[in-house]
């Protein structure tokens, strides 16, 4: 979930509480939105600043147990028992709530949750945990890279292949199950070469798993994703408009969109995934960094000083789940050096500014300076070779006329008369051809080509089939009426003998409501009507959903809980104890003693112990009676303790948020 996604959910009254808060209002009179101001580090240190040192500590410990996750009071709690009251998290996650930090939902059945926003996650992480500089290789000659397990130029290339195959079809129905037909799919996915477990390694779900293997659910995914593949109506449509757009700017931005894509796919991620996300993208391009540090910094941020991570179990599961799909995807690359030691770099430019959006909508002023540059060479033979610098806008108007022989880091593409042919059904012009092989070629086109390309474009287009509609009048003088009427005469054709006229596609619903409107009612031919009416019924859920990956992300299918917290509701019937328990250290006697320590147990607060001048601050967990008296058992300082009456001499009990201030940091 991210922050703009709560604030729509968010009651008026909470939403009040939060940007009424100094530092907020501030920033929102400079025309600044919450959301924005929510989730930028700059914004955010001014409001950590203003934490008490309960809600810091409870959000630090949510950064690190959960991150991203929806979790309940009570794991927090399971999570906080070394360290932390429960009345210490409860009044922490109270203040967070009504900062705006934390966000809390209500299931159906009254189970509370909360979450804290995705896109303050990285934020928060600079802001709470100790900065870290991941070591970096000083002798690069040491570490050699491995080979991707895929295609040498990565994600988007494929990507690419499998948007050129999709254009080159007339049309993509799907099944009455809602799935593309497998002679169909052999066609989109000839080109692909994805491992077969990329989506499960990295614990992705998808629909129709009898029907995809995972390389092509992923493709379809991103496709998806970018609206180039539109699912209406029982077919996919292909939006050339939406492609065109993820070709503008280089190849290094088209890169980095699908990225984006691919981490929003595994958010909410586990939280040691997401610390790891968040410390490598702090990594600048280029520079080889130790995988061990790495996983190292993800333990460490993971545990808060507690309880230890099997740093083995998490350096395998970086490995696979994170870094492996990266290096297939060609984000980043994968070395060795002479001891074993792994290493990575990233080959894309990662920055925690960049959006989806942004990347989406590069402009194409950016492009149109490398559209200038050769980037082809024409072969004699027809052959057409793209070298590794050759961007994909030039390759996409390349893949329209030609076709494909090699996927290698230099693309082949072989001219023929047929490819030739087909792109002029599609559209092309033979003026297009010309000119795309002219511009990018990097020497003149050879003469006999073109006068080839010529031959072919005057022998294209002598005799073709069109699509059309018969439209029968039961009689002459029906066709002679809808002659004379104004309303109908723009949408008739040709007319072919006494009582028929051809109608051209386009016009066919146009003169259709114009014949009801004169009091006909046309009909289709039987035939016809099967013909044209039946379609494959698509999967509705699919056709609701963006893709066809299942979303991890769920909290947002419940409701905002619009109560408001207060701190007095972590301590009912407060007003029922005496306020000197609260206000100072005193000798009580031993069943008093002992009253305030259930009273301590049942609030999950805390008491101040004093003996002999020395303070002690104890979390009490049980009071167990025993022959030889009654002892006090509980926490001090992460440590377990057992204290007898006779360990100290004067107590109060510690409110956390009401009489806690200076007590304990």
């Amino acid at each position: 979930m991210r922050y703009d996604q709560a604030v729509k959910k968010m009651p008026q009254a909470l939403k009040e509480l939060i940007t009424k808060q100094n530092w907020c209002a501030v920033y929102l009179d400079q025309g600044l939105e919450l959301s924005e101001i929510m989730t930028h580090t700059t914004y955010l240190s001014i409001l950590v600043s203003q934490l008490t040192g309960d809600e810091k500590q409870t959000l630090r410990l949510i950064v690190s147990a959960f991150g991203c996750e929806p979790f309940t009071r009570e794991a927090l709690e399971k999570q906080a028992h070394l360290r932390m009251a429960g009345a210490q998290v409860a009044v922490g996650l109270i203040g967070l709530r009504r900062s705006g930090v934390i966000a809390a939902f209500r299931k159906a059945w009254g189970e509370q949750l909360f979450v804290l926003p995705e896109d303050t996650f990285a934020a928060w992480q600079e802001l709470l945990f100790p900065v870290v500089t991941l070591r970096t290789a000083e002798d690069l000659s040491a570490i050699i890279a491995e080979d991707p397990p895929a295609h040498p130029r990565g994600l988007a290339q494929q990507l690419f292949h499998f948007l050129a195959a999709c254009s080159k079809q007339s049309a993509l129905p799907v099944t009455n199950k809602g799935t593309l037909h497998k002679k169909q799919l052999q066609k989109l996915t000839q080109h692909l070469s994805l491992p077969e477990d990329i989506l499960r390694a990295a614990g992705i779900a998808y629909a129709f798993r009898d029907s995809y293997d995972e390389q092509t659910a992923l493709m379809l995914e991103l496709a998806i994703q970018l609206e180039c593949l539109v699912l209406q109506s029982g077919a996919y449509s292909f939006n050339q408009n939406a492609c065109l757009a993820w070709l503008q700017g280089d190849y290094d931005q088209q890169q980095v969109l699908l990225y984006r894509i691919w981490r929003q796919l595994l958010i909410p991620a586990p939280v040691w995934l997401q610390h790891g996300m968040g410390l490598m993208e702090k990594v600048n391009t280029g520079k080889w960094c130790a995988v061990d540090d790495l996983v190292q910094c993800i333990a460490a941020y993971c545990t808060l000083g507690g309880e230890g991570n099997d740093t083995n179990s998490l350096y395998e599961a970086v490995l696979s789940a994170w870094l492996a799909p990266l290096h297939t995807f060609g984000f980043i690359d994968l070395g060795q050096d002479q001891d074993g030691v792994r290493w990575f770099r990233w080959l894309i430019t990662i920055s925690s500014e960049t959006s989806m959006v942004s990347a989406h909508h590069a402009s194409g002023s950016g492009d149109s300076a490398s559209e200038s540059l050769s980037s082809l060479y024409v072969q004699p033979d027809f052959e057409l070779l793209l070298p590794p610098a050759a961007d994909l806008r030039t390759e996409w108007a390349v893949a329209s006329f030609a076709d494909l022989r090699s996927t290698d880091l230099v693309r082949s593409y072989q001219l023929s008369k047929e490819s030739v042919y087909r792109a002029l059904e599609m559209g092309s012009s033979l003026e297009e051809m010309i000119r795309v092989l002219e511009q990018h070629a990097y020497y003149e086109v050879p003469p006999h080509l073109k006068a080839t390309l010529l031959q072919w474009g005057e022998q294209a287009g002598q005799l073709y089939f069109d699509e059309v509609t018969l439209l029968r009048c039961r009689s002459e003088e029906i066709a002679d009426a809808l002659l004379r009427n104004a309303k109908s005469l723009p949408f008739l054709g040709e007319r072919v003998g006494d009582a028929n006229f051809i109608v051209a596609k386009e016009h066919l619903a146009a003169l259709t409501k114009c014949l009801e409107q004169m009091g006909y009612s046309p009909k289709y031919n039987r035939k016809d009507h099967s013909i044209t009416t039946t379609s494959p019924a698509a999967d509705p859920s699919i056709a609701q959903s963006k893709g066809l990956c299942y979303a991890k992300d769920t909290i947002l299918l419940y409701d905002m809980d619009a109560q408001i917290p207060e701190r007095n509701d972590v301590y009912p019937d407060m007003q029922e104890i005496p306020l000197s328990w609260l206000q100072e250290f005193r000798a009580y006697h031993g069943s008093t003693r002992k009253e305030m320590i259930r009273k301590a147990i049942e609030w999950k607060s805390a008491l101040q112990l004093r003996k002999e001048g020395q303070n002690r601050f104890v979390i009490p967990r049980f009071l167990r009676e025993e022959r030889s008296g009654w002892m006090l058992e509980g926490l001090e300082e992460t440590h377990e303790i057992a204290l007898s009456s006779d360990d100290w001499e004067e107590m109060k009990l510690i409110l956390p948020g009401i009489n806690d201030e200076g007590v304990y940091s």
